[in-house]
């Protein structure tokens, strides 16, 4: 029976301390080189792996085979890589040592669980059959770096059984984690109104067709989409995020532009809330005699967990981390996420991975102030390594009173 508690203990340090240099340095989406030479040196010096491979320019593939006989099967595991364009508050530990960019949603964490987690099942391929495929994934936060991977000729999908993950969250204390059934983490849209008037003179109104009242009408009736024709049982969210009009105090101008972003966990809501942005958004200005020029682009789609591998995690969590450590999340997170492109191919389970010190401060996901606690490393390594050795039948050892 394999001891997994030794053995994260035996990778841990390093694994943290490859984890803050990562802090320290931080690259945006697509621009992780550094990242990626980092975590490629540490698989090459302490992976067993089968097979490695960039995918993009900063993006990592390792395949881990098992060496016992048996059905030719695989799992993938993601860990993302990339930091946000936030300036980190200076009294934060670890900081960032780069100007404007941070690590505010954990991918730091992510990434050097999942070379652990790598490093792990490298020490246990003789006990299992089938692969596993460690994405170390660039661009999360600009929703590319999942397509990567899906587009990759050299990547063999074909026997590609399952997938899953883990991400931090400040909710949920370090040492547990937190999943639950069904969907648990929103689609991502994103639209763009442009509304189309006549300008002028802004003491003479009667005479223009006034594209910012229209704009005005048009952001208060979308509203309604979601507390007058979503299911209060429903979730959906509809944001306007940006509103661009004109430059002058005494000029009305000729058009209006408004930005924001749609969220839904059903696909069913997500077919209705655009159908409903572009009729209210038109109907709305052809009652001011404006006019509306709807774009609207689909992101990411809802991220739905399989009810058998929920049943998974939770058993592991309950058997490694201990069952006070395990947290059934009410309600899912509104959120995007592009590991939702894979796991809408392949069943799985995305898991909450808590951050925040028990009892400490909370520090908001894609905030300044955002903080990961060292105890979300192992937390996190026992539980994507026990997920994985429990799907191949691998029996580990319980957590130890």
């Amino acid at each position: 029976m394999v001891n997994l508690h030794d053995m994260v203990r035996a990778v841990s340090p390093r694994i943290n301390d490859m984890r803050n240099r990562i802090h320290e340095n931080p690259e945006l989406g697509l621009k992780e080189y550094a990242t990626g030479d980092l975590l490629e040196s540490y698989i090459r010096e302490n992976v067993a792996y089968d097979s490695l491979h960039r995918v993009g320019e900063t993006g990592l593939f390792v395949e881990i085979k098992g060496k016992r006989s048996g059905k030719d099967r695989a799992i993938i595991i993601r860990g993302d890589m990339d930091a946000l364009p936030i300036q980190e508050d200076q009294a934060m530990s670890p900081c960032s040592r780069i100007p404007g960019v941070m690590h505010a949603c954990g991918h730091d964490v992510h990434a050097g669980i999942a070379a652990g987690t790598a490093c792990l099942l490298g020490q246990l391929k003789d006990l299992f059959s089938g692969s596993v495929y460690i994405f170390l994934q660039p661009a999360e936060e600009i929703l590319a770096g999942a397509k990567l991977f899906l587009d990759d000729p050299a990547i063999d999908f074909s026997k590609v059984e399952a997938a899953f993950a883990a991400h931090c969250s400040p909710e949920v204390d370090a040492g547990s984690i937190g999943v639950r059934y069904g969907g648990i983490l929103a689609s991502s849209d994103e639209f763009r109104i442009i509304v189309h008037g006549k300008g002028g003179h802004g003491a003479h109104c009667h005479t223009v067709i006034d594209p910012v009242v229209a704009a005005s009408s048009i952001v208060m009736n979308l509203q309604t989409l979601v507390s007058r024709q979503t299911s209060p049982a429903d979730s959906a969210v509809l944001s306007v995020c940006s509103i661009h009009g004109g430059k002058a105090f005494n000029i009305i101008p000729d058009e209006v532009e408004l930005l924001g972003t749609v969220r839904t966990v059903d696909e069913a809501t997500r077919d209705a809330m655009e159908t409903g942005v572009s009729r209210i958004a038109s109907a709305t200005a052809d009652a001011l005699r404006a006019k509306a020029e709807v774009i609207y682009t689909r992101g990411v789609p809802p991220l739905t967990n399989k009810s058998e591998w929920v049943d998974r995690a939770v058993r592991v969590g309950n058997s490694l981390l201990g069952k006070d450590h395990v947290v059934m999340l009410p309600h899912p997170s509104m959120g995007g996420e592009d590991f939702a492109f894979v796991m809408e191919k392949y069943p799985g389970v995305f898991i909450r991975l808590g951050a925040r010190t028990p009892g400490g401060p909370y520090g908001s996901l894609h905030s300044s102030t955002f903080y990961c606690d060292p105890a979300a490393i192992s937390a996190g390594l026992l539980t994507l390594t026990g997920v994985a050795l429990d799907y191949f039948g691998v029996p580990v050892q319980e957590k130890e009173a």
